[in-house]
């Protein structure tokens, strides 16, 4: 059987449910609830048999729950989120766009994509289930034009206005007259406002705004019209005057929106503002109700997978418009592309969901803001702010082009209380730097006088005279015991190629003052000549006493250097290059598991090159070992500046992009802070915390400052791609199952599962520049192998067990020499590990039809053969009973063979088993040493084809496997019949089908070969690509994901043998 149980698809209806404060969601054909705080499904519940949500309706009492998809509508009844139970499945005569329930009764209003008008009581929609489908009929009859949106309002409890928008730029305004007759059927009369040409292309999104939000703009508004387009616009219409009337609705659709215009159509509300916004087209546009003081802001969703926040203002230059839209600020909640759906707050909260599966709750006060300018009233005319650094929550210590040393709290809207630490020093004036760490800073200046500054004494005190320009100023701390905690001060000066290294003791116990050893004591750094540091951390060992000190440069390179106090000073390991030529920004050390006292652990590492890098550091007879386990590029860059490990063990890394200081949260791969400050070649600085943090930087002399204290927007459950994922990989060891997808977006993402949880994403690799192709793991899982266009292939190595990175860690180890070199496509290839670690034989299927094969070996390629096919595209390779075998588009197998004393491919025979392409291929050698190979075919056929060991080729072909083109197939073996396999296939018809294939070796070629359908089910992800079998928990614990728009797990298991629904037919075809 084939049992569902869990899936990531589009989210395609959006509602809140407010007494069980829970966000309704359809993904699918199924409705889930999420609790909004934790995010935890606490319903999942089958709406209809393979049509997916696209509307979700809740009552006032919150005891009913209206759902429609498609046609069909369906009514929920439940008290709780937990009851809910569907009746009868009803039926309308075309496409639901929008649905509203009367504030003075139980109707419901529906608009379809012909503008009819559907109208029903909730009581009189039958709450039992049947099993059969009911009409419902049209209150108002539809017409000959095309709709993308609408959106019906009720103005009483017998007339409703619906605002409509045509595939052909049109938008019509039109009201209905409601009346109940006395068989309870429900009849309209229709009077129609206004019909115009609102925008250049399709208009995707409508909304009426109530009385209460037009009236913000003045006594004279009643009723505002926002709409958007393909066009990239967004507009504001006043359509508070409807007691003119336009044509009747026949009269004013026409049948393709092309030609000249009538005069009737022409008839157009007064356009109050309008604006063009977003990358691409604008599918849906919203009132925004969190605040009446702000007057009217509207929020708009598209295609570029952001929502825009707009500010409706009056408008005072001439031959303009009476209002202008100013955009307030954006959001990008979602990956890829496409916002499907939008559900709005009473609170003023809205939720998001998208194309990539997530769910995102926006916190529409927290919305980004103007920047606050720091207050500098304190200071001298003339005199500026120069350096500035966090010394503790919210605390600053800043320098001014006089010298002088000020503290500073800042407070929110830019407030702050200033307090002088010292008058104008002649050592700080016009130049000095900063540094700092939780309560103590260190300033020095062109002079070469190193200050200290403790916040525990308000004391500025003078600890170095390093005689020259200092030119940077590193600092590090930890705790070597609970009471003594250990600083150490990194100094760099001009024409100096020693730093000067100073180390700071602190008893907690016995004075709140930082001690400077004796200069004999304080160690020296051995570092490389020509070593230009930029970044600096330290590692603390007690048993036995070991102190590293790690440097990063501005070529890129890291050294390790032993700073111990036993007198064995020295350079451990220079690694070169870690971030090219690019600087070195940042280092942090993780100890392992977290223990100081651990003689291991890990080096984080930022650069310039815009990638993260962790390299695992311990200590091993005496010797130290050092891997590189982590580096990937981070998506913002390069100028990334700095990282910390919070509290909730999540990994924050900060840095620019653009014009914009961006915060990530690597863990969860969310942007959870934006700042437009202009760009990275300024001043700043940082205070991160769990939920933003406080951001101050420089512009043009000023001081500005952003404090964000809660996220703008909550995950209530995390997405994927939101593109299409081409290609799918699951890795078989048992300690961790990582699902490895490649899509239309050049990303590939590893993601775990749990079926409680479902997908959680724990790296994603952006190093590809085209659509994945293919994607295959190693027999020991610890390389991933992917290819796509513009002849690009990598390497990548993992590595399980990692802290902080959601426990892997990724480096790409190499690349194929010709990526990039062309526009060919590798579309599959084929990967045997030799018995030497490390090595491997690869054979690539281009797109031209060639096969090459290649030698891997860490690093390094060599070229072992090149052979053309004939003119057809190859799709895949792979090898079995000492065969390579290719599939082509010409649906055909072509046979290779590999003599043990030769070094190139020998091309032996094809055989035709499709009319055209061969769009994916599973294979499983059988114990007579044999082969069988079933393929996938763009002619809506399955092929099962027997290769002897002598290389006999027969086959056998099931036409109409499917409905559309079958795009993959899997096979799974019976661990009790060995002469018994399943096969699972897929197709573009949205269908998941299962087979039984019994074969008799004894019987030559296919003959022996019985195939039977088992299970034939439905899935909610679109236009299937690929699939891959997978372990699941429980006894029945083989399961299989299919991937396209969005993937789903399916278990395979009960019964499997005992129960057939049918029988191939006869129409089996053997060759």
């Amino acid at each position: 059987m084939l049992e569902h149980v869990h899936h990531r698809v589009p989210v395609t209806a959006l509602s809140f449910h407010r007494r069980d404060h829970v966000i309704l969601a359809g993904h699918g054909n199924l409705l889930r609830g999420y609790d909004i705080d934790t995010g935890q499904i606490l319903t999942n519940l089958k709406v209809f048999d393979d049509q997916a949500v696209h509307g979700i309706l809740v009552t006032p009492d919150e005891d009913v729950l209206l759902v429609w998809g498609g046609r069909l509508v369906r009514k929920l009844n439940g008290h709780s989120i937990s009851t809910y139970r569907p009746s009868n499945v009803y039926e309308a005569r075309d496409w639901i766009l929008d649905a509203a329930l009367s504030p003075e009764d139980d109707c419901i209003a529906f608009v379809d994509a012909h503008n009819a008008l559907t109208i029903c009581n909730i009581r009189d929609l039958s709450a039992e289930d049947d099993g059969s489908t009911k009409p419902l009929a049209t209150a108002v009859p539809s017409s000959n034009c095309i709709l993308y949106s609408a959106h019906v309002t009720w103005l009483s409890g017998s007339q409703c206005l619906i605002a409509s928008g045509t595939a052909f730029g049109d938008v019509m305004l039109w009201s209905a007259s409601i009346s109940r007759i006395a068989d309870g059927s429900f009849t309209a009369v229709a009077q129609t406002h206004y019909t115009f040409s609102a925008h250049e292309g399709s208009v995707f999104g409508v909304q009426l705004s109530s009385k209460q939000q037009a009236r913000r703009l003045g006594d004279g508004c009643d009723c505002l019209l926002a709409s958007c387009s393909d066009d990239r616009q967004v507009k504001v219409w006043d359509v508070s005057d409807r007691f003119t009337n336009s044509h009747s609705l026949p009269q004013i659709q026409r049948d393709t929106g092309f030609g000249s215009k009538p005069e009737a159509e022409e008839h157009a509300p007064p356009c109050l503002a309008a604006a063009m916004g977003h990358v691409s087209r604008i599918w849906k546009i919203r009132f925004c109700d969190h605040d009446a003081q702000k007057g009217v802001e509207i929020m708009s969703f598209g295609e570029d997978a952001s929502n825009i926040l707009w500010s409706v203002k009056p408008d005072s230059e001439p031959g303009n418009q009476p209002f202008a839209l100013k955009q307030v600020g954006v959001q990008n909640a979602h990956a890829g592309k496409q916002i499907w759906s939008v559900a709005a707050a009473e609170d003023g909260c809205f939720a998001t969901g998208g194309a990539d599966g997530a769910i995102a709750i926006h916190h529409a006060p927290n919305l980004p803001a103007e920047p606050s300018e720091i207050d500098r009233k304190m200071l001298e005319p003339g005199d500026n702010i120069r350096y500035y650094a966090f010394f503790n929550q919210g605390a600053m210590l800043a320098t001014t082009d006089s010298g002088s040393v000020w503290t500073l709290q800042l407070g929110a809207a830019g407030t702050s209380s200033a307090r002088e630490v010292l008058p104008a020093l002649p050592a700080l004036r016009g130049y000095s730097v900063v540094a700092s760490i939780s309560r103590l800073a260190f300033l020095a200046g062109s002079a070469g006088i190193v200050y200290m500054y403790n916040a525990n004494t308000n004391k500025l005190t003078s600890v170095a005279d390093c005689g020259k320009k200092v030119t940077g100023l590193f600092v590090s701390s930890h705790e070597k015991s609970h009471s003594v905690r250990l600083v150490d001060l990194l100094i760099t000066t001009v024409g100096q190629s020693d730093p000067c290294y100073m180390r700071f003791v602190r008893d907690a116990i016995s004075t709140a003052e930082y001690v400077s050893p004796r200069e004999d004591h304080q160690p020296s750094l051995p570092i490389p000549e020509g070593f230009s540091i930029t970044s600096f951390t330290t590692m603390e060992h007690a048993q036995p006493c070991i102190h590293l000190t790690l440097v990063g440069a501005r070529n890129g390179s890291i050294a390790i250097c032993n700073t111990s106090s036993d007198g064995h000073d020295g350079l451990i390991k220079l690694l070169p290059n870690v971030h090219g030529k690019e600087a070195v920004t940042a280092l942090l050390w993780r100890s392992h598991g977290n223990k100081p006292t651990t003689l291991s652990g890990y080096l984080h590492s930022l650069g310039k090159d815009g990638t993260h890098a962790v390299h695992n550091i311990r200590r091993h007879d005496q010797k130290w070992e050092i891997e590189l386990i982590h580096q990937l590029g981070l998506p913002f860059g390069p100028n990334i500046e700095g990282l910390t490990i919070l509290p909730n063990d999540h990994l924050l890394i900060w840095g620019f992009r653009g014009k914009a200081f961006i915060v990530y949260d690597a863990d969860a791969e969310q942007e959870t802070m934006t700042v437009a400050c202009g760009g990275a070649h300024r001043n700043f600085a940082f205070q991160p915390s769990v939920e933003g943090g406080t951001f101050v930087w420089t512009k043009a002399s000023k001081i500005y400052q952003h404090m964000q204290t809660r996220r703008p927007y909550t995950l209530i459950t995390p997405g994927d791609h939101g593109r299409e994922i081409k290609a799918v990989s699951v890795s078989s060891t048992e300690d961790m199952q990582i699902f490895a997808t490649g899509a239309e977006d050049t990303n590939i993402k590893l993601s775990t599962f749990d079926e409680k949880d479902g997908f959680r994403c724990v790296q994603t690799l952006r190093r590809h520049n085209t659509g994945i192709q293919h994607l295959c793991w190693s027999s020991a899982c610890r390389y991933l192998f992917s290819s796509g266009g513009f002849e690009e292939f990598y390497v990548w190595r993992v590595t399980t067990g990692v802290p902080v990175l959601g426990g892997v860690g990724v480096v790409c180890e190499s690349v194929h020499p010709n990526s990039g070199k062309s526009d060919l496509r590798i579309l599959g290839f084929d990967i045997s590990e030799t018995r030497q670690k490390g090595v491997f034989d690869i054979v690539l299927a281009y797109s031209d039809s060639t096969l090459k094969q290649w030698s891997y070996d860490i690093g390094t390629w060599s070229l072992v053969s090149t052979i053309d096919y004939l003119t057809a595209c190859l799709t895949e390779v792979f090898h079995t009973s000492g065969h390579v075998i290719t599939t082509a588009t010409d649906g055909h197998l072509a046979l290779w063979d590999t003599e043990a004393s030769a070094s190139s491919l020998t091309w032996r025979t094809r055989h035709r088993t499709h009319q055209n392409a061969i769009l994916g291929v599973a294979f499983r050698e059988l114990h007579d040493r044999s082969s069988l190979v079933f393929t996938a075919g763009d002619d809506n056929a399955i092929g099962i084809t027997r290769i002897e060991q002598c290389g006999a080729v027969r086959a056998l072909l099931i036409p109409r496997a499917h409905t559309a083109a079958v795009t993959a197939v899997a096979v799974v073996p019976s661990d009790t019949d060995r002469n018994t396999l399943l096969l699972l296939s897929a197709s573009i018809d949205q269908r998941v089908k299962l087979w039984t294939v019994s074969i008799d070796v004894t019987e030559p070629g296919v003959d022996g070969v019985h195939v039977k359908l088992q299970r034939n089910v439905a899935t909610s992800v679109a236009d299937v690509s690929s699939l891959a079998l997978c372990r699941l928990a429980g006894d029945e614990g083989v399961g299989c994901v299919v991937c396209r728009v969005g993937m789903e797990i399916w278990r395979i298991g009960g019964g499997i043998r005992d129960t057939y629904l049918s029988r191939v037919s006869d129409e089996v075809i053997r060759e």
